[in-house]
C-alpha cells in the first residue's frame, strides 16, 4: 500500500527529507511493514506558518494542495493524507478523487470520541487558530464532545517550538504535557495535539499519554492518527469495495473541462 502525505507548504530543497525523518518516527511504529508513505511537497505554496491563518492566503494555498492530491491519485497512491490540522482541501478533494483523503483533525477527533467522553485540543501558539479549530469541531458535529474552553494554545511560542524541537523533541513534549495536565484537571479525557508541526515532535519524544491521578490519558498525534486512518480506509476499499465517500464524483472529462476553464493543468 502507498499513502501520499501532501504537505501544505512550498517545497524547500533538503528540508523535506529532514522533516519526513521526524514524522517517520511516529508512523513507523503503527503502520504495517508493507505500507509505504511518500511525501509530496507543494511546488507553489506558503512557507511562513503565520500566513496559514489568513483565510485568503489559505484559500490560495488550498489550490496547490488539491493539485497535489489529484496528482497523487493519478500516480497510483491508495490514499492521501493532508499534513495540516486545518484539513485544508480535504472536503474539496473528496468531491473529485476516488482514493480516500484523510484530514488529521477530523480523523483524530472521531477517534478521540471512542477513547473518552470529553476531548481537548492543544493547538499551535499562533493568532487565530483557536476560533478556526472551534469552527472545525462544530462542522463535524462534535461540539458537545469538546471540553468547555477545551481548545488552548501550546505554552510555547510556535517559533520556539519549531526551532528548538528539531534538536530536542522533548521541548515540544514538555510543553504539551504541561498544558495537557491543565486540561485534564478541567475534565478532559483525551488530549489532541492540534498541530501537525508539534505532534510529530511529541511522537519522536515518545509522548502518547499523560498519567494524572492514576489515570492514563491518551495524547493523540493527529498526523500519526491520520496515517493509520488512511491505511484502514484503503484496506476497506480494497478488501470489500467499501466506498470511502457517497459523494457523486464527476466524470474525468468534466474535471478536465473545469480545470481548463481556470487554466489549471489537466
Amino acid at each position: 500500500m502507498k499513502i501520499c502525505l501532501v504537505t501544505v507548504a512550498q517545497s524547500v530543497p533538503g528540508f523535506e527529507d529532514f522533516w519526513f525523518s521526524v514524522i517517520q518516527q511516529g508512523f513507523s511504529k503503527v503502520l504495517r511493514p508493507d505500507t509505504e508513505v511518500v511525501q509530496k511537497a507543494l511546488r507553489v505554496g506558503l512557507s511562513d506558518p503565520k500566513d496559514f491563518v489568513n483565510p485568503y492566503f489559505a484559500h490560495l494555498n488550498a489550490r496547490s494542495i488539491l493539485d497535489a492530491i489529484i496528482e497523487a491519485e493519478r500516480e497510483g497512491f491508495d490514499a492521501a493524507v493532508v499534513g495540516c490540522f486545518g484539513d485544508t482541501g480535504v472536503k474539496e478533494a473528496r468531491a473529485v478523487v476516488r482514493i480516500p483523503v484523510i484530514g488529521p483533525a477530523e480523523s483524530t477527533m472521531l477517534l478521540a470520541c471512542q477513547l473518552g467522553r470529553k476531548f481537548a485540543i492543544i493547538t499551535a501558539n499562533l493568532p487565530g487558530l483557536v476560533p478556526q479549530h472551534e469552527a472545525q469541531v462544530r462542522e463535524h458535529g462534535l461540539w458537545d464532545r469538546l471540553l468547555t474552553n477545551g481548545i488552548r494554545p501550546d505554552i510555547h511560542a510556535f517559533d520556539d517550538t519549531w526551532t528548538k524541537s528539531f534538536t530536542d523533541p522533548k521541548f515540544a513534549a514538555d510543553g504539551v504535557v504541561e498544558r495537557a495536565k491543565e486540561l485534564v484537571a478541567d475534565g478532559a479525557d483525551v488530549i489532541i495535539i492540534g498541530c501537525c508541526g508539534i505532534g510529530p515532535f511529541c511522537s519522536a519524544a515518545g509522548l502518547h499519554k499523560v498519567t494524572v491521578d492514576n489515570r492514563d490519558i491518551p495524547v493523540l498525534d493527529a498526523q500519526l492518527i491520520a496515517f493509520k486512518a488512511a491505511e484502514m480506509a484503503a484496506d476497506l476499499k480494497k478488501g470489500i469495495g467499501l466506498p470511502f465517500t457517497s459523494l457523486p464524483l464527476p466524470p474525468a472529462e468534466d474535471v478536465e473541462r473545469i480545470r481548463g476553464i481556470f487554466g489549471l493543468p489537466t
